[in-house]
């Protein structure tokens, strides 16, 4: 049961789903209802979206592993668990089988609501997940740049394919295109970070497997630089934010977002100065993975 949990990285599958749940009931209906208009997805087809999006970041999270035992063993000694746990032939063979069944989910969606959109871009989002594990991985800043993008993306697919299927004034798309995106650009950045971070925890192993990262090409002083600098534009953006909560009367999101996600922010980076050793970037990165679900939560602190 421990190895089905870690290797399927079950909490943040959770994470994923969760975000999904509370785009559609906390920020679209909320809008809809305020418009008087109807959802545009009903409640099958957007479970539909979520499982196979679900689906498909299972079969990264498992097809990742397996391009990367020989890294693994250096980087996550403690937890390696193809070729330990389960066998690589069966990893790689239930990977397959999470990408099919994605893809026939986003066929099935795609004809339910008459639209082929759901489709592009979950077929997008699964070549992406195997095109990463397989090459764009070892590669200087692509592979930062499609994790984040995928953390972005899949956000901003879930409004995509919900409008798509509805109809909906261009006041109202507007209102909710403009939070879709807030929160596409802080899912992004924090990605970004998060990525390059790791790169830097796990730099050891990725020289065996002749990574092209940023701290193996540039060194890890001049990574720090560049988290440190993407800190700063992370925090200014969410100032901004803040105003815009609290010129909305959205008081309780604004403290939110200071207490859970800017102060935490401000101390990753007065932290990251001081880090030298792989427990102290495991840690910082834990502690943007946090950051990451504060921000999410903000939604949450946002209706009251």
């Amino acid at each position: 049961m421990r190895t089905i949990f870690h290797i399927f990285r079950v909490p943040n599958l959770f994470i994923i789903a969760l975000t999904f749940l509370m785009l559609r009931y906390l920020v679209f209906i909320p809008v809809y209802s305020a418009h008087s208009i109807n959802a545009g997805m009903g409640t099958i087809h957007f479970i539909i979206m979520i499982v196979s999006t679900v689906l498909i970041a299972a079969a990264g999270y498992i097809s990742n592993d397996y391009f990367d035992v020989v890294s693994d063993r250096v980087n996550k000694p403690g937890k390696q668990y193809i070729g330990k746990q389960i066998t690589p032939g069966l990893a790689l063979a239930t990977s397959l089988l999470f990408s099919l069944a994605a893809l026939i989910l986003a066929l099935w969606l795609s004809v339910a609501i008459k639209s082929w959109l759901p489709a592009v871009l979950l077929i997008v989002a699964l070549a992406v997940v195997w095109w990463y594990a397989i090459h764009l991985k070892k590669s200087l800043l692509w592979g930062n740049l499609a994790v984040s993008c995928m953390s972005a993306g899949t956000i901003a697919m879930a409004w995509l394919i919900e409008r798509q299927g509805s109809r909906i004034p261009p006041e109202t798309s507007g209102i909710i295109t403009l939070i879709i995106t807030a929160i596409s650009i802080f899912a992004f950045l924090l990605s970004l970070l998060r990525e390059i971070l790791k790169d830097i925890e796990d730099v050891e192993g990725d020289k065996l497997i002749k990574c092209r990262s940023l701290p193996i090409i540039k060194g890890i002083p001049y990574t720090k630089t560049i988290l440190l600098s993407l800190s700063f534009i992370t925090l200014v953006l969410l100032l901004i934010a803040q105003v815009y909560l609290f010129q909305n009367e959205r008081v309780v999101a604004s403290i939110w977002l200071l207490i859970f996600v800017v102060f935490p922010l401000i101390w990753f980076a007065i932290s990251l100065k001081k880090s030298e050793t792989k427990t102290d970037y495991h840690k910082l990165s834990s502690l943007l993975k946090w950051i990451m679900l504060g921000g999410i939560l903000t939604m949450v602190a946002g209706q009251f």
